[in-house]
């Protein structure tokens, strides 16, 4: 009892060295440390006693928890950091991990580290160049030896979250800065980093292009940070509270001021000061993000605030965790589901996972990846990002694009088409009007269903057959990302490549000099290159319209004559658009006077055919024929591909 109250006493105190960082510095970016300021022997993170956790394997995901500071001695000649087989302290280290490392243990396998954290006393004193130094020094020396030692000995390949509070995640915050940008390959398969009393500012965003923070309640790779106050706090000073800082919402895990009530709270877990014990509180506490100052604020009676002036007069830091504990156990739940659905590859095996899986019948193959087809559902309350396979708009509007796209290489391939969790119109849209690119929205789900049904095809289907790979829109965005980063890896496939058919997205000329090995169309039939052109009307090459599928620098190739300069190419080549006849509901050729002519300018193909535009003028502009892409030229395109072929087969 006596101990369970001193290391409460302590947690009051849990101000860790990032308080100080920020007592009178606006600036709130690490300082370098000169690694000759702080020279101590490595703590051996191979022998198991210098772990406060190294649990048994029993869950598929990790956890890398950094506790705060317990640390605080001001008597003469105290050390600056504390020593990790004092007793005492240990004592105290364990004590808060059962009020905050146990929230991940229910989901994960918790690694802790015993760490060399520094002396909250001496930290008091220092100046705040001081502080960051010895920040960067002793403390993040041990988490990144701990950090190496774990990954290389005790991960085992597995996805992992980091956690910690106040100075552990000061730790973390050098953490996500510098060892996740010197390790990719980790990052990778970060869930979740809970950063939580401890600011992350938009500057350290910034300053960190390859760290996100959470949107909501189930995006992963992001950070999680936030700090509780009452709203007395208002105006004040508190240490742990950075300029620019980030909070979002423990409870409906909003980013904006939504307010959460108790009734919203699934539980807090609080010391019973009257029976020492540790006790699960129902709607302990309320919630809402004060946007101005970055903080959480509440009006809990649960517990008392933190009662340290350095907080300001209502901090409640000592119930980061504790007031929303069940809450956050809840949502490291929901974050390694979504981890693992978007990571859990679709099995190709399985033949309805297949729009088409052909008979054999050619000695050419094409890989078809269809288009943004989850559009309008997309849009609805509480859809997710990318669409499920049982999404009836994805299945008939790819069975609708396979008539009109997929269909033109049909007489020379056999046409394979993966079902594939595609991303939404909504979400697609949103990240490339955030980002300029949709890759993003490409790299989760829908690159893990896309790789996997690449591996199925190749290794059960293509025997060794030349093939084409094709797409429209999202389908081509995502055919350069498949020659990105899967044919980089898969050269001896590459080799085979008859064609890439990337139409209705744009090739740039920034690509081809980031990836050299790509080559672009600049004939009819030349091979192992890359086809591709955005179709629109004069208007939006006059007033310069917004299109989310021309890139600036984008490259066309016009495909009635399949030149890539401004020679004007009429109607008269055109062999025949397919469109669909209102009456009969049949597909039929017809004559659209649809010719082509590149604008290089824009790097488009411009028509002047009176055919109907493209509707959703706020992505494609008020004259694209976006949908058209392949029907406007259905036979030239259908005769391209056999010419193609036939020049791979007599090379």
């Amino acid at each position: 009892m006596r101990n369970l109250k001193k290391w409460m006493l302590a947690a009051i105190l849990i101000c860790g060295t990032s308080v100080f960082t920020a007592c009178s510095s606006n600036d709130d970016t690490p300082v370098p440390v000169d690694p000759d300021s702080e020279k101590s022997e490595a703590i051996d993170y191979g022998d198991k006693n210098n772990w406060l956790r190294q649990p048994k394997i029993t869950k598929s995901v990790d956890c890398f928890y950094v506790y705060p500071t317990e640390y605080s001695d001001d008597s003469k000649g105290a050390s600056k950091f504390a020593d990790i087989n004092d007793k005492s302290l240990r004592q105290l280290w364990e004590g808060v991990y059962q009020m905050q490392g146990t929230a991940y243990e229910e989901s994960t396998n918790v690694f802790a580290p015993y760490y060399r954290q520094a002396n909250m006393a001496a930290l008091a004193t220092m100046s705040p160049e001081e502080r960051n130094k010895t920040l960067a020094s002793t403390p993040k020396e041990d988490v990144f030896a701990a950090l190496d030692y774990y990954f290389e000995n005790l991960n085992d390949g597995r996805p992992f979250i980091l956690a910690s509070h106040s100075q552990g995640s000061a730790m973390q915050s050098f953490v996500l800065a510098e060892y996740m940008k010197a390790h990719p390959e980790y990052l990778k398969r970060m869930i979740a980093a809970y950063v939580i009393g401890y600011s992350i500012t938009e500057d350290y965003l910034k300053q960190n292009p390859h760290l996100k923070f959470a949107e909501g309640a189930d995006d992963t790779g992001v950070i999680i940070s936030y700090n509780t106050e009452g709203p007395a706090n208002e105006g004040k000073e508190n240490i742990v509270l950075l300029p620019g800082a980030i909070s979002i919402n423990p409870l409906n895990w909003k980013r904006d001021e939504t307010y959460a009530s108790a009734e919203e709270n699934l539980g807090g877990y609080i010391l019973n000061e009257k029976t020492g014990i540790m006790e699960v509180v129902p709607n302990a506490a309320d919630a809402q993000v004060n946007l101005k100052r970055g903080v959480i604020i509440t009006t809990t009676t649960a517990m008392e605030p933190i009662p340290a002036a350095v907080f300001g007069p209502a901090s409640y830091h000592n119930g980061d965790y504790g007031l929303y504990y069940n809450n956050i156990k809840d949502n490291v739940a929901k974050r390694i589901a979504a981890y693992k659905e978007k990571t859990t590859a679709t099995d190709y095996s399985v033949k309805t996972n297949w729009l088409s899986l052909p008979k054999v019948t050619k000695d050419v193959d094409a890989f078809y990846v269809y288009s943004t087809v989850y559009v309008e559902s997309s849009y609805e309350e509480g859809a997710p990002d990318y669409a499920p396979l049982n999404s009836l708009e994805m299945i008939l509007g790819a069975m609708g694009e396979y008539d009109t796209n997929a269909s033109v290489f049909e007489e020379s391939c056999n046409v394979f088409v993966p079902w594939y969790r595609q991303a939404g119109m909504k979400y697609a849209g949103e990240v490339s009007a955030k980002t300029g690119d949709i890759d993003v929205a490409l790299a989760g789900v829908s690159y893990t269903d896309m790789k996997a049904a690449l591996d199925y095809y190749f290794e059960k289907c293509n025997n060794g057959r030349p093939f084409i790979i094709a797409g429209h829109s999202q389908g081509s965005a995502m055919v350069k990302y498949i020659l990105k980063n899967y044919f980089k890896e898969h050269p001896d496939y590459y080799k085979r490549m008859v064609a890439a058919y990337a139409i209705g997205y744009a090739i740039t000329k920034d690509d081809l000099e980031a990836y050299p090995y790509w080559k672009f169309a600049t004939g009819e039939s030349d091979t192992g290159v890359i086809i591709s052109y955005n179709t629109e009307g004069p208007k939006n090459v006059e007033e310069n319209a917004h299109n989310v599928v021309v890139l600036p620098g984008a490259i066309s190739i016009n495909p009635l004559n399949w030149k890539r300069d401004e020679t004007y190419a009429p109607a008269s080549m055109n062999k025949g658009s397919l469109v669909l006849n209102q009456e009969t509901g049949a597909r039929e050729f017809v004559d659209l006077g649809v010719d082509a002519q590149i604008n290089l300018a824009r790097g488009v193909i411009v028509t002047n055919t009176t055919a109907p535009v493209t509707d959703m003028p706020q992505y494609f502009g008020p004259a694209s024929f976006h949908e058209n892409d392949y029907s406007f030229f259905y036979n030239n395109l259908k005769e391209n591909v056999a010419k193609r072929v036939a020049a791979y087969k007599a090379k």
